[in-house]
């Protein structure tokens, strides 16, 4: 588990880099949609350290947890999509695409 938190450790600080260049450049919507897939790996991090070794959690409910994100996220998408709210939409692609280069690298994930 230890180098999952390293992944997304380092996913967190090269999102942090990311966005205080794009601030720099005058990019703010960028760097406001860097922040939300920066914000996804720290949630995610989060989740993995307080799961992790409690007693009766562990990986099998760090994956529940993730899964519980895709589908309140993808049910978020999806009424984004009835309103055409196009800066909803792409905030939820953004937290989506993150959260599965999350499980992809989940230890978990490979069983």
């Amino acid at each position: 588990m230890d180098t999952f938190i390293q992944y997304l450790t380092e996913q967190i600080d090269a999102g942090k880099a990311e966005i205080a260049r794009l601030e720099e450049d005058g990019c703010r919507d960028d760097a406001d949609f860097a922040k939300v897939r920066t914000n996804i790996y720290e949630v995610c991090r989060t989740v993995t350290n307080a799961l992790a070794n409690r007693p009766g959690a562990g990986p099998e409910a760090i994956k529940k947890q993730f899964e519980n994100f895709r589908t309140i996220w993808g049910a978020a998408l999806a009424n984004a999509g009835k309103h055409d709210d196009a800066r909803s939409i792409v905030i939820e692609e953004a937290k989506l695409k993150a959260l599965a280069d999350v499980t992809a690298h989940f230890p978990e994930a490979a069983k």
